[in-house]
């Protein structure tokens, strides 16, 4: 079985977790006993976290290695219609139309893109 971890996606929650914290680069490094610089590779997606170095950012940012992986875990559909769920949770119908009508348009998009890879 062929699988592979996308470090960008990562990256991007881990960037998140951080700013909801307000912490700085820097100071995530610190707390996670990580570099600054690998901590901004981590963050940009050029450079791959290690399962240490996760546990330790997660720990660092009072963030869930599910919320990190989500992309990755098949089980986290939960978690993540709980997201929708808060997304959609004060929308008027109108806006809730609208953002069906545009998730539906997209994944119609990335479903005719990976058709035309194979």
């Amino acid at each position: 079985m062929d699988f592979e971890l996308n470090y960008t996606l990562i990256g991007e929650r881990i960037r998140a977790a951080r700013l909801k914290k307000g912490y700085t680069q820097e100071n995530t490094a610190e707390r996670s006993g990580i570099s600054a610089q690998h901590c901004s590779g981590i963050e940009c997606g050029n450079a791959k976290v290690s399962l240490p170095a996760l546990v330790r950012l997660c720990n660092a940012l009072d963030a869930s290695p599910d919320d990190i992986l989500m992309d990755s875990i098949n089980r986290v559909t939960p978690q993540l219609m709980e997201n929708v769920a808060s997304v959609f949770s004060d929308c008027s119908p109108d806006e809730i139309f609208l953002m069906l009508s545009q998730a539906d348009n997209l994944k119609k998009a990335l479903r005719q893109k990976r058709l035309a890879q194979i």
